[in-house]
């Protein structure tokens, strides 16, 4: 499983935890509800500022979103 699958399970744990759905989740972020649904599936990177909204809509710290550690977002997005 790479990066992008582990944290898109993280975020559909904390969405659920957090008691929301999709939609409800989309709403409370303003991201659109077809980027976080790809995000949740692995397929998509958030950007920082995504997975800043995210953790504060879900009542998280960011790092909960990378299984309680910190990773280097250019490491999660792919990037260098």
């Amino acid at each position: 499983m790479g990066l992008l699958e582990e944290v898109g399970g993280h975020l559909v744990r904390l969405r659920t935890q957090a008691g929301l759905d999709l939609d409800a989740a989309a709403s409370a972020t303003q991201i659109p509800v077809e980027r976080l649904s790809e995000a949740e599936a692995g397929l998509i990177a958030l950007t920082d500022d995504e997975l800043a909204v995210v953790a504060r809509a879900y009542g998280v710290d960011a790092t909960e979103i990378f299984g309680g550690r910190i990773t280097p977002f250019r490491d999660y997005a792919g990037g260098a």
